[in-house]
């Protein structure tokens, strides 16, 4: 969501897409995917979430730290966490396993779901509101990172180049027997 609704938002600046039918095709699409979650959860408990999440990238720590909020925050935590990157997509698990009433989940979901789309939704109407601006700031500072990262790569090597290598005692490698 932190890529394409923004650039859902430059869409819906240069009037291609509407700015309320933008939030509702983007809080219904991740309302679909967090129900799945959720039933998973739910249906099928911690033992399917983690098989699932090796498919998906979804490491046991994820998880873990998910159901750490939802233990603390209790239902008020699906709601705080569509806020916090990695923790938004992992969130219904935790509420789907401790069998959350759906219609909690679904109103706690909405309510943040529909607040960060919007949020990033805008993001991209201001970015092509100021884009010629953004752009002449880019085209500014963007010479300056490259000489900086070639000055990092050239330092980086130097040190290494430098850098004493371990001598291998004469012991070493030697097993005993």
């Amino acid at each position: 969501s932190e890529i394409v609704l923004p650039l859902t938002g430059y869409l819906v600046y240069q009037g291609r897409l509407e700015f309320w039918a933008a939030v509702a095709a983007a809080t219904l699409g991740s309302l679909v995917g967090t129900i799945v979650d959720f039933g998973v959860g739910y249906y099928f408990g911690r033992p399917a979430v983690l098989r699932l999440g090796r498919k998906i990238r979804l490491r046991e720590h994820h998880l873990i730290v998910a159901e750490g909020w939802f233990a603390k925050y209790g239902s008020v935590a699906v709601l705080l966490a569509r806020f916090v990157p990695l923790l938004r997509t992992v969130i219904a698990f935790p509420a789907g396993i401790a069998k959350m009433k759906i219609g909690k989940f679904l109103a706690y979901s909405t309510v943040g779901i529909v607040i960060w789309d919007i949020i990033l939704i805008y993001l991209g109407v201001l970015a092509g509101q100021n884009a010629s601006s953004i752009i002449s700031t880019l085209d500014a500072i963007l010479p300056l990172i490259g000489y900086a990262a070639i000055v990092g790569l050239i330092l980086v090597l130097l040190y290494f180049s430098r850098k004493p290598r371990k001598k291998e005692s004469p012991d070493e490698g030697k097993h005993a027997t």
